[in-house]
C-alpha cells in the first residue's frame, strides 16, 4: 500500500509542477489579450484554460484518493488495510445501462 500511496503522491507532485508552469504561460501572455473580452476567443488561452482545468480536475482526483486511503487505514487500526482496500466484486450477467 505504500508504493501506492508513494505513486500517488509523486503524480501529485508532478502534476501541480505542470499546474504552476501552465500558471507562469498564462500570467506571461500579453495582459491586454487576457484583460480584453475576446481572450475566450484565443484559441490557445481557450487551451490553456482546458488544460488548467484538467490538471485542477486530476489533483482534486487525487487529494480525493489519498484521502479514502488514509481514512480506511484509520478504520482498519489492525493493519489489514489490504483487506479493506479490497474492489468490490463485480455482479454476474449483464449490466443495464
Amino acid at each position: 500500500m505504500d508504493a501506492v500511496v508513494a505513486a500517488l503522491e509523486a503524480l501529485h507532485s508532478a502534476l501541480t509542477d505542470d499546474l504552476e508552469e501552465l500558471e507562469t504561460r498564462i500570467r506571461k501572455e500579453d495582459h491586454s489579450i487576457l484583460l480584453s473580452a475576446s481572450a475566450q476567443d484565443t484559441p490557445q488561452m481557450n487551451e490553456y484554460y482546458e488544460a488548467r482545468t484538467s490538471l485542477h480536475s486530476a489533483l482534486a482526483s487525487i487529494a480525493e484518493v489519498l484521502g479514502w486511503i488514509q481514512w480506511k487505514t484509520e478504520d482498519e487500526p489492525d493493519g489489514e488495510l489490504a483487506v479493506a482496500l479490497l474492489p468490490l466484486p463485480t455482479p454476474g450477467g449483464y449490466l443495464v445501462h
